[in-house]
């Protein structure tokens, strides 16, 4: 047994625990991390902040987590709350154009920080390639026939600057000279409620012959939520109506009607975002400077995870035999 392993044992049989206060001031470091994430209620950042948490526990760190509430207009509050506190570093989702990333380039903080789902110039950053994911969502579609695609997202997504989603969207269709279809619906893309509700419109107020034949879906939650809205009117998903969503959460495998889904690539991104961040933190004082280690970017593959409710064949009873 090796001088650690004995000390470890002893230390064991002692129940001691090592003092956090004495460590921070031999080290200068807390090793806490702060984290700022979207609303939990929505799985997808649910799981964003169980990756980062596990991947900070591996190397030794703790994790502090500040969330966005459903509705809140700006979490910049809770993110300058994070950066007065003491932690080592920040890890911060922000996927558009918001008062949080205008802070983190305008001003002069001195704490390590990555960004998570956009690039940004003054810290390092890590992203989806979400862009070539709904261009290849929509390319597909339209090889298995769709003649009218419609998208379905929350309405206050229409507004954020900097998701690509609805852009591509656009330019997609009218490349190909398809008119684009929007319905949009109120409250979170967290909850599939409101999309349900809103398809369920779409499919009582618009007569068979006008209704879209497929439909791509903001988040995977919209896309169950739309599910759930052609079910409950009596159409059949693929053979009435398509469906795409994004995120490729692990349930959308699981559904009856698996769904198509645009897979969002949360476990590479944290692991990225947290490398990107311990590696920062390491370097020693005289080299904290951005201009000793430039800010770095890394953008993540979202490849089509293609399902059967996409999957736009002609419907045929089985024979009776």
């Amino acid at each position: 047994m090796s001088t650690r392993e004995r000390i470890l044992a002893a230390a064991g049989n002692l129940g001691y625990k090592a003092n956090r206060a004495a460590q921070q001031l031999r080290t200068r470091r807390s090793n806490v991390i702060g984290l700022l994430a979207g609303d939990l209620e929505n799985p997808f950042f649910a799981r964003l902040v169980s990756l980062c948490t596990a991947e900070l526990e591996n190397a030794g760190y703790e994790c502090v987590l500040a969330m966005r509430r459903q509705g809140e207009v700006s979490d910049l509050h809770r993110l300058q709350a994070l950066a007065s506190s003491r932690v080592d570093g920040l890890l911060i989702w922000s996927e558009t154009l918001s008062e949080t990333r205008t802070w983190l380039e305008e001003s002069s903080f001195s704490v390590n920080a990555v960004v998570m789902g956009y690039r940004i110039s003054v810290c390092d950053s890590v992203e989806a390639a979400l862009g070539q994911g709904v261009e290849d969502a929509l390319t597909h579609l339209i090889e298995q026939g769709a003649r009218s695609i419609g998208y379905v997202t929350p309405a206050s997504s229409l507004g954020s600057t900097g998701d690509p989603r609805v852009g591509i969207y656009h330019d997609t269709l009218a490349r190909i000279g398809m008119t684009p279809r929007i319905y949009t619906y109120p409250g979170s893309a967290g909850t599939p409620e409101a999309a349900r509700i809103r398809v369920e419109q779409l499919v009582s107020e618009e007569r068979p012959a006008d209704r879209p034949d497929a439909l791509l879906c903001f988040n995977d939650m919209t896309a169950i939520g739309a599910l759930m809205g052609l079910r409950r009117r009596g159409l059949r998903v693929p053979h009435d109506i398509a469906i795409v969503g994004c995120d490729d959460l692990p349930l959308v495998s699981q559904m009856d009607v698996p769904i198509t889904s645009i897979s969002y690539p949360l476990e590479e991104i944290s692991r990225t975002a947290v490398r990107f961040l311990l590696e920062r933190i390491a370097l020693p004082e005289q080299e904290k400077e951005y201009s000793v280690l430039a800010p770095r970017y890394e953008l993540i593959p979202a490849p089509l995870q293609v399902r059967e409710s996409s999957k736009m064949q002609p419907f045929s009873s089985p024979s009776v035999g």
